[in-house]
C-alpha cells in the first residue's frame, strides 16, 4: 500500500497553484468554501485523513523567517508529520536545523545537489530525515549501493520530469528497474508528483514494496481519484449549513508539545 502524502504549494504566505479552487466545479454558493490559508488547508486534508503532509514554498526559502513561522503554525495545527522540499541547497547545517527546529520532519534536497553535501547533511541529521531528490536519469545502479554502504536508507524520485508513466514506456521501465534496485538493497523510495490519476495510481502500487509513498498535489486538487468528488460535495453542503470552519479537523494537542 503507498502512502499518499498531499503536498501544499505556498506562494506570498498563501496556498499556490490550484489549491484555492478545490471545489473543482462544485458551486453550490457564492464566495470561497475553501480558505486561502495554508493552516486551513493543512486542517481539512487532516480530516480526510492524510498521515503525511508536505510543503513547497515557491516564492522563497523555506528557512525564510517567514516561512519558519507558518511551518509552526501548520505544526500547531495537525498531529501528523510534515516534510519540506527547498529548491535551494541549503547553505549550512545551521538551516535544516531551523527547519527541524520549526518542526519539519523531513527535508528533500533539490535535483542536483552536490553528492558530498547530501552525504554531510545525512550523517548529521541521519537519512531518515535528509532526503536526495533524483529523477529517472540517475545512475541507480552505482550510486545506490555506494548510498547504501553509507547509510542511506531512502531516496525521493521526481518523475513529474519525465514523460508520460505507460506500461512498456523507456521512463516506466526506468522506474521499476530503479525500485527493484532499490528493494534489493534495502532502500526505500518516495516518489514525487507525475501521477495524474488513478490508473497511474494503480500501476506505481504494484510496482515494488519499495516505492512505498507518493507525494502529490495537482492530481489531488483536480479531484483525479475514487471518493474525492463526494468529499467536495460534502464539504460544500457543510459550509453552506454552518461555516467553512465546520470542514476543519481540529488539532487536540494544541498548545501542547507532541513529536
Amino acid at each position: 500500500m503507498i502512502l499518499i502524502i498531499p503536498s501544499i504549494p505556498i506562494v506570498h504566505g498563501v496556498c499556490g497553484g490550484q489549491i484555492a479552487s478545490l471545489a473543482h466545479e462544485v458551486h453550490h454558493a457564492d464566495g470561497e468554501i475553501y480558505s486561502h490559508d495554508p493552516i486551513d488547508r493543512a486542517r481539512l486534508l487532516r480530516k480526510e485523513n492524510a498521515k503525511m503532509l508536505h510543503l513547497e514554498f515557491l516564492d522563497r526559502d523555506a528557512w525564510d523567517d517567514s516561512c519558519l513561522r507558518l511551518i509552526h503554525n501548520i505544526r500547531e495545527a495537525v498531529d501528523i508529520p510534515i516534510g519540506v522540499s527547498v529548491a535551494e541547497v541549503p547553505a549550512s547545517e545551521n538551516q535544516c536545523r531551523q527547519l527541524f527546529d520549526a518542526g519539519i520532519y523531513r527535508i528533500f534536497l533539490p535535483l542536483g545537489t552536490p553528492e558530498a553535501m547530501f552525504l554531510q547533511y545525512c550523517k548529521q541529521f541521519t537519512s531518515r530525515k535528509i532526503i536526495p531528490k533524483v529523477d529517472l536519469t540517475y545512475e541507480f545502479e552505482t550510486k545506490l549501493p555506494l548510498y547504501r554502504s553509507m547509510g542511506v536508507e531512502r531516496i525521493g524520485i521526481d518523475i513529474s520530469k519525465s514523460d508520460r508513466l505507460e506500461s512498456g514506456t523507456i521512463e516506466w521501465a526506468r522506474l521499476q528497474r530503479a525500485a527493484k534496485i532499490a528493494g534489493e538493497l534495502g532502500i526505500r523510495i518516495t516518489a514525487l508528483h507525475g501521477v495524474r490519476g488513478y490508473p497511474e495510481l494503480r500501476e506505481l502500487q504494484d510496482l515494488h514494496v519499495a516505492l512505498d509513498s507518493l507525494i502529490l498535489c495537482r492530481a489531488l486538487n483536480e479531484n483525479r481519484f475514487p471518493c474525492q468528488l463526494i468529499w467536495r460535495e460534502m464539504e460544500a453542503t457543510s459550509a453552506l449549513e454552518s461555516t467553512p470552519a465546520s470542514n476543519l479537523w481540529s488539532n487536540p494537542l494544541a498548545g501542547k508539545p507532541h513529536i
